[in-house]
């Protein structure tokens, strides 16, 4: 990991950020079968929170997630490889503690006993019922293709702008760490950005005008190993009244994120089925994920 050079000061940095809650990890649950009846990384497998969800409240949420978001080892896609819930698990991750206990749920005199992997199945499913409607934040332009002006989007000052704003707020935000064309979202509860002058990647320096380099350190406590440690630097050129008359910038780093968001949880309990998959309420999810991470002792409920 790069640092900045000695002659930079504590003036020299311009975000110095924690969320209130530090991110959770939850899984991307891909969508590609490698092998069959994987429940620690398909959600259509037998067994698992909504194989157990059916079997208590005898809807058929297994079937549907298989036929609809399955993908074979057989499949032409192209996106086979990175196709998954990683949008999902990014809005857990950013909003809600991971469950904290099994939990035994009642139903017409039947009793299951999920346990926190089930838990975490269920939430996936049940993750875009439980924030906030029409209200999101949204940065950047997805990259759906290889163009360079695309690749470089967003710019080092437009990203710089973009974390301004993003940090105003205590949520943790998510962000496409690659902007290349496959998403890897992810969910990061600090920021720390630094203005430097000097950078130790190598680089080619520009011949004309003040250069300054940009630092920009993202972490994830859920995630480490998407922390983020990129440099970039913008030249700018003045005349003689000290006025710009021109600017230049570029990142250092070979990869950089394509986009950051940010969503909001809801202050009471989920409600209606299922975006993702209709077989399942949200409510019904709600309340098992909030005897979990509850201090009641009872560590069982009914639902009616």
């Amino acid at each position: 990991m790069g640092n900045c050079s000695n002659k930079v000061s504590p003036d020299n940095i311009l975000i110095d950020w924690k969320s209130k809650n530090t991110t959770s990890k939850y899984h991307w649950w891909p969508m590609y079968e490698s092998f069959v009846n994987d429940c620690n990384n398909n959600l259509y497998s037998k067994g698992n929170g909504l194989d157990k969800y059916d079997t208590l409240m005898g809807t058929n949420s297994l079937e549907y997630q298989y036929k609809k978001y399955r993908i074979n080892t057989l499949s032409l896609r192209k996106d086979k490889e990175w196709a998954g819930f990683c949008h999902n698990a990014s809005i857990l991750s950013s909003l809600y503690p991971y469950p904290k206990r099994n939990v035994i749920v009642k139903h017409n005199e039947i009793e299951i006993e999920f346990n926190l992997l089930d838990i975490e199945t269920l939430m996936i499913i049940a993750s875009n019922n439980a924030v906030r409607e029409n209200m999101s934040l949204f940065f950047g332009s997805r990259n759906n293709n290889n163009l360079k002006q695309n690749i470089d989007e967003p710019s080092p000052s437009n990203f710089l702008y973009m974390l301004n704003i993003i940090c105003k707020n205590d949520t943790p935000f998510i962000m496409d760490i690659d902007n290349k064309n496959p998403v890897w979202n992810y969910a990061f509860d600090s920021v720390k950005i630094y203005e430097c002058y000097s950078c130790p990647l190598k680089h080619d320096i520009p011949s004309k005008g003040t250069v300054i380099y940009y630092n920009f350190k993202i972490f994830s406590t859920a995630y480490p190993n998407a922390n983020q440690d990129l440099w970039a630097y913008i030249s700018t050129q003045y005349n003689v009244n000290q006025e710009v008359i021109s600017q230049t910038e570029k990142w250092i780093s070979d990869i950089h994120p394509d986009f950051l968001w940010q969503k909001y949880p809801l202050n009471r309990p989920w409600n209606g089925k299922s975006t993702i998959n209709p077989e399942i309420d949200s409510r019904i999810v709600y309340y098992i994920y909030n005897e979990s991470i509850s201090n009641s002792r009872s560590r069982k409920i009914s639902i009616y």
